[in-house]
């Protein structure tokens, strides 16, 4: 008979687990998908099975299907949850979430807790023809059927936690807990975007033991990160309190004294509390968000609560032993870190993979791409991470302390979205893509390069990201009485193609013909057409020695093969154009350049001056003229042309070109009768020529100008801010303190009792009229405008003031009433224009410093046609003794709309109308709600050499245009009443106290074409992305604007056919009639 061993049963089912039950060993349960067995006797309890590990172990493991995923649940092995359409499944022990995103399913930091069983696609098919694709996280999303006659284009699609070309903040705040205290160093990132400033004053009393503000006890305050805030805490009363701020992460997270914790805390106490004049400042760091309350260190229950608006924060950790925030970043844009003064330490980007990586120290920094690689006490950190760069980054401080930013590295990824469409008016036809036109690093228009090269050195504010510090040209025309627009993969042009009756130039143009027109006429638009070079060929036929022109300037890979290595595109698209009146460069995306044209100064570069009907590759060579070639071939990310800054034609000849290659070497190549070319002679160059890197100090180059005409003077600035000048100086305009002509490179910064000595520079803008008056302008990071060469007229035309007139300024010279214009209320220049000629007039944006405004705007200069825009007359100021503070040297500029112009009057004069500067057209200005004016980020001047007839444009965020100056040809036709063809400038009345001046009689109106304010232009049928000036003199005036639709519409003078409009000149603006390419 069998016998069962009763001993051996040990396992007693329970089925599924209750708080209700007590437990014994051995007692097996079911709970949310798995089977637990009870290990010691276990009382009823909330504690689950998975909580509670004293009483109970896993048995079987299981699968348990929570439903969506939430960031106040409590998560454990095995569980499935939904987020963004995809199902994840738990594989880690318990996690308890914090703050409720630090584990949110699909992002870096969760990799290692929740992994991808099933992808579905976010949000549900709707219509027919939605598109499912993949996004950068990888998940799947729905991309909704576009409008009708859309295009489907690529776009890029950066994984990336804040916006490329983004400025963010690094502060640092001992969280506490940690043992040692510094474990709980913690570094948070914001995006530099505080609020409004709204500073303020309080006075503090104490009453009842609670603390009494602006007269209220307790109370609560409603402040703003950026902000200052003086509390007068002399009252007696204050005696024995000391006013503090309590900050916390959290609400439920350990409270610690401001001031302890955070590293810059911007509190300065001064003075002892209860005595005359004691106060405590505060100037609110992005940190401040973390205080909740203001207290008393010596007593409780004092203080009230503090709420906040804010900067946005972008990363940081809440408590001390949570893990490091984790950042996205993508390769070949620019990040920007600022470090605060305030901590003094040294931060640096390293490689936590690298060999000799250490926390402390210099082992492991990054220097592929990160620019400067470290920064003590205070500074800027650039990442444009090239394929040099480790895929994993850390920023840290290398004095131990625990605060870091962990980065992640990804290559770019691309998304569909449709383009075009009913975006577009049911009249306009689509030209080139639109997406083009919303590139930064792709200009709309040949000659129009701006300066976005010097980032590294200081970032520009966010809204003038696609701005720049302003023009490399000045006067950024097209050609002289030449059109044009860069269209994708070529440059589409048409207008005068012979430049003046006797010369025939047309080959500029690399049409593959050089005759004075193309099949009888000059207004159908005509494609640039380039010669493939071999090495392009060998590129795509997977030739390694020339792979590097298969990725962007930053070392992108630009799609042109396949996965299988067969060739896409077969011809990068056309980033940018310098040219003259008959000789072209053209710069491709992966750093080509191709020349088409005149060749009389070295053309191709290879010593030979041939002319060239199509465009040809450039040759480079190095600083003894040996031909780079396979992995040596220079990638250029950056081209100045001599010729072409005013688009005139006088002094075509004696050029001279220079390029950037994406490793910082300088090439240059044309006339030296100056020693412009920076090669230690005067003798003309036909080969382009690396110039030492020697004479920069070993430094790389990261911008380069010139100054114009034959009289050409060379500057750049490297990678620390020097600046560097050479060739013609018979004005002083190198700035080197004598009109000594230099055929090297002399630092201008290094300069012995010059203003910018030590200085760092970040923009620089030269001029060089055809009568040899070279000048210069040059901004420094501090956010100021200096000016130096060829002055007249006591200064009127630089915005210099000098009693002595003297003619040559040989010395930087900071722009007069600077510190009561553009940089008063710790104002700050970002961006200036000026229009390349004798006659210079300047214009300036500002950050606006403390005034609580984003930007202000300031013309200063030649204003003879009213293009200062400042609302002032046009009659040069007259008598030394009273110059320095005429109306030529800087003004705010000024709005004002068209009043009632179209009611039942009689004649021209203008009644209702509004007057004022930007400032008063904005919510809660004096004239908010008459003219909605968008903060301005671009202006574009326009003169032609020695020439005082001046104009100007600006465009706003909106994509709104307003105009100013000397225009024989108006955006607007009709204007007046009286039907009269020229914008008449009758703004500036005697009525309204200013001189009407002119030529014709008290009633300024009658003045033909002149306005002193800015105008809005109403009639333009779509949102402005680019504009240009066309047209040679001041009565030739012209005008190209591309839309948001891609359209292009043209007006303007239409002599030689520049506009290429078949009926003619005309006012206001008009479609382009052609599309684009008129030739296969």
């Amino acid at each position: 008979m069998a016998q069962i061993d009763l001993g051996k049963l040990k396992f007693t089912w329970k089925g599924t687990w209750s708080t209700a039950s007590a437990y014994e060993v051995d007692d097996v349960v079911y709970h949310s998908g798995s089977s637990y067995i009870c290990i010691a006797d276990a009382a009823n309890t909330t504690d689950s099975p998975e909580q509670n590990s004293t009483n109970w172990t896993v048995m079987m493991r299981g699968v348990n299907y929570v439903g969506t995923w939430s960031s106040s649940t409590m998560y454990y092995r095995g569980d499935i949850v939904l987020y963004n359409s995809n199902a994840y499944i738990m594989d880690s022990d318990s996690v308890s979430p914090l703050s409720g995103t630090n584990y949110t399913p699909g992002t870096t930091a969760s990799a290692n807790h929740w992994k991808v069983i099933s992808t579905g696609t976010a949000g549900t098919y709707t219509t027919a023809g939605d598109i499912e694709y993949r996004d950068n996280d990888g998940t799947n999303s729905r991309l909704a059927i576009g409008p009708l006659q859309s295009n489907l284009v690529v776009e890029n699609n950066p994984k990336e936690t804040f916006p490329a070309g983004t400025t963010v903040i690094y502060e640092q705040v001992q969280l506490p807990g940690a043992t040692p205290a510094t474990n709980g160093k913690s570094a948070y990132l914001f995006k530099d975007d505080h609020p409004t400033a709204a500073n303020a004053s309080y006075t503090v009393t104490v009453a009842a033991s609670k603390f009494v503000i602006g007269g209220v006890s307790q109370q609560a305050l409603a402040l703003k990160t950026g902000s200052t805030y003086t509390f007068d805490v002399s009252d007696a009363t204050n005696a024995s309190h000391v006013l503090a701020f309590n900050a916390r992460t959290g609400a439920s997270n350990t409270t610690f004294d401001f001031e302890t914790g955070a590293v810059a805390d911007g509190v300065v106490r001064s003075g002892t509390p209860g005595q005359a004049g004691a106060t405590v400042t505060w100037t609110v760091p992005h940190l401040g968000f973390l205080v909740y309350e203001y207290y008393c260190t010596q007593h409780s229950g004092m203080g009230a609560a503090i709420t906040w608006t804010s900067s946005t924060k972008i990363a940081g950790r809440l408590l001390h032993n949570d893990a490091h925030p984790t950042i996205d970043i993508t390769r070949g844009s620019q990040y920007t870190f600022t470090f605060p003064s305030a901590t003094g330490m040294t931060y640096s980007v390293k490689d936590p993979n690298a060999s000799n990586y250490s926390t402390a120290g210099t082992n492991g920094r990054v220097t592929a791409g990160v620019t400067p690689d470290s920064v003590s006490g205070g500074g800027t950190i650039a990442i444009v991470a090239d394929s040099n760069t480790p895929a994993a980054l850390r920023i840290r401080d290398e004095g131990m302390s625990a605060d870091e930013i962990n980065v992640t590295l990804n290559n770019m990824f691309f998304k569909p979205v449709w383009s075009g469409g009913n975006k577009s008016l049911n009249h306009e036809h689509r030209q080139p893509s639109d997406t083009h036109y919303n590139n930064i690093t792709y200009n709309t228009y040949a000659n129009h390069d701006i300066n976005n090269y010097t980032e590294s050195l200081l970032p520009q504010l966010d809204y003038l990201k696609k701005s720049g510090r302003g023009f490399r040209y000045g006067t950024c025309k097209l050609g002289y009485r030449q059109n044009g627009v860069i269209s994708d993969r070529h440059y589409t042009f048409w207008g005068n193609m012979y430049h003046n009756s006797s010369q025939g130039y047309y080959y500029g143009g690399a049409i593959g013909t050089g005759g004075n027109s193309y099949n009888g006429t000059n207004d159908r638009p005509w494609n640039s057409t380039w010669r493939c070079p071999k090495f392009w060929t060998e590129a795509l036929a997977g030739n390694s020695d020339y792979a590097h022109f298969l990725t962007d300037t930053e070392g992108n890979d630009l799609g042109y093969l396949d996965v299988n290595g067969d060739v896409v595109v077969d011809k990068p698209r056309l980033k940018q154009v310098h040219r003259g009146n008959k000789t072209a460069y053209y710069l491709y995306e992966n750093g080509i350049v191709t020349f088409a044209g005149y060749g009389g100064y070295g053309g191709e570069g290879f010593g030979k001056t041939n002319t060239q009907y199509y465009e040809v590759a450039v040759t480079f060579h190095d600083e003894n003229t040996t031909l780079l070639s396979g992995t040596s071939y220079p990638k250029i990310k950056q081209f100045d042309f001599s010729n072409a800054h005013l688009g005139d034609n006088g002094h075509e000849s004696y050029f001279s070109m220079y390029a950037l290659d994406t490793d910082g070497n300088m090439y240059s190549m044309g006339y030296n009768g100056y020693g412009q070319l920076g090669i230690n002679s005067t003798s003309s160059n036909y080969y382009f020529r690396k110039i030492p890197s020697s004479n920069f100090n070993n430094e790389k180059v990261i911008y380069i100008c010139t100054s114009g005409y034959y009289y050409t003077t060379t500057y750049c600035i490297t990678e620390t801010g020097k600046m560097f000048a050479w060739g013609r100086n018979n004005r002083g305009q190198c700035l080197l303190g004598n009109t000594t002509q230099f055929n090297t490179p002399q630092e201008v910064t290094g300069v012995a009792g010059s203003d910018l000595l030590n200085k760092k520079v970040i923009h620089i803008e030269a001029m060089n009229d055809g009568n040899d008056i070279g000048k210069v302008f040059v901004l420094t990071d501090e956010g100021k405008l200096y000016y130096g060469g060829y002055m007249q007229d006591y200064g009127i035309y630089t915005g210099y003031y000098d009693s002595t007139n003297t003619t040559n300024q040989t010395l930087p010279k900071l722009l007069t009433n600077s510190s009561t214009l553009w940089n008063s209320d710790n104002q700050k220049v970002v961006y200036f224009v000026t229009n390349n000629t004798r006659y210079s007039t300047i214009y300036i944006i500002t950050d606006g410093g403390t005034t609580g405004l984003p930007q202000k705007v300031y013309a200063t200069g030649g204003n003879s046609r009213g293009q200062q825009g400042t609302g002032t007359h046009y009659n040069n100021p007259t008598g030394s003794s009273s110059m320095g503070t005429g109306n030529w040297f800087g003004a705010e500029i000024m709005f004002r709309d068209r009043g009632q112009d179209w009611n039942n009057q009689t004649n021209n004069n203008m009644i209702n109308e509004v007057y004022g500067n930007w400032e008063s057209f904005q919510t809660g200005g004096t004239n908010a709600g008459k003219l909605k004016i968008g903060k301005i980020v671009k202006i574009f001047p326009a003169a032609h050499s020695s020439e005082n007839y001046n104009r100007c444009v600006l465009l706003d965020e909106f994509g709104k245009l307003y105009w100013t100056g000397q225009w024989d040809y108006d955006m607007e036709g009709n204007l007046e009443r009286n039907n009269s063809n020229d914008f008449n400038y009758g703004l500036i009345t005697a009525a309204k106290g200013y001189s009407s001046g002119g030529t014709s009689g008290s009633n300024p109106e009658n003045d033909t074409g002149r306005n002193a304010y800015f105008m809005q232009v109403n009639n333009l049928p779509g949102k402005c992305i680019d504009f240009s000036h066309t047209g040679g003199t001041y009565s030739e005036n012209g005008w190209n604007v591309v839309t948001d639709s891609g359209t292009i519409y043209v007006g303007g003078y239409d002599g030689w056919e520049q506009t290429g409009f078949a009926q003619g000149s005309q006012h206001g603006f008009w479609r382009y009639q052609w599309i684009l390419g008129g030739q296969a």
